[in-house]
């Protein structure tokens, strides 16, 4: 997780430095968001399972 999130800031921080002239400036932009897919992706199963974990908690208590 954390090297998803390394590799998008440096991606992030080259495209933000480098002009569009150049045909890999592309490849860094599908890049930036291919990994920021996987970051959602993973965040919103992270979140999703911390809801389940509450929720069955709240049942087993009840």
């Amino acid at each position: 997780m954390v090297v998803v999130i390394l590799s998008a800031g440096v991606s992030l921080w080259l495209l933000l430095l480098l002009p569009f002239d150049e045909p890999w400036n592309w490849l860094l932009v599908g890049l930036f968001l291919v990994l920021g897919a996987a970051f959602i992706g993973l965040l919103a199963s992270f979140f999703l399972q911390q809801r389940d974990d509450y929720w069955h908690e709240q049942e087993r208590d009840s």
